[in-house]
């Protein structure tokens, strides 16, 4: 990584690392307000910022959603044990939805290895759409 960011100016990185944490603040606030994941913001912000690098575009896609997940990783933990703190955790549930939730994340690893950039974007798009599409026309009567 350093070997990219060597032909930066300092003033480039500052406003890169602004641009970056100015995402990260409009993520967070997209997320508490509408309750979807901030990574609907993070991942295209963070495709382009490795555009900019000069990240090959084979592994651009992959290297952003995987950036965007391994942030959830931290961000849950964190959140899970807040949670615990105020008894707001339901642990039978939890331990029920804990194996299917790794096979999950594994067979979904599996596939965004296996899975070219432009699959992904398309995986990321359509998600995106049906988010979208639940958040303006669902009733809260759908499960």
């Amino acid at each position: 990584m350093g070997a990219i960011l060597a032909g930066y100016t300092f003033w480039q990185l500052v406003l890169l690392i602004c641009g970056l944490a100015l995402t990260g603040i409009v993520a967070g606030v997209i997320a508490g307000l509408l309750g979807v994941g901030g990574g609907i913001v993070i991942v295209p912000v963070l495709y382009h910022v490795f555009s900019l690098l000069g990240i090959d575009e084979a592994i651009r896609m992959h290297l952003a959603v995987g950036t965007s997940l391994a942030t959830i990783v931290a961000t849950s933990t964190r959140s899970l044990r807040a949670h615990r703190r105020r008894g707001a955790v339901d642990s039978d549930l939890l331990r029920q939805l804990g194996l299917p939730i790794i096979a999950g994340v594994l067979a979904g690893a599996l596939m965004a290895g296996v899975a070219g950039g432009r699959a992904l974007m398309a995986v990321f798009a359509i998600v995106a759409l049906i988010v979208s599409a639940h958040m303006a026309f669902g009733r809260e009567t759908w499960h």
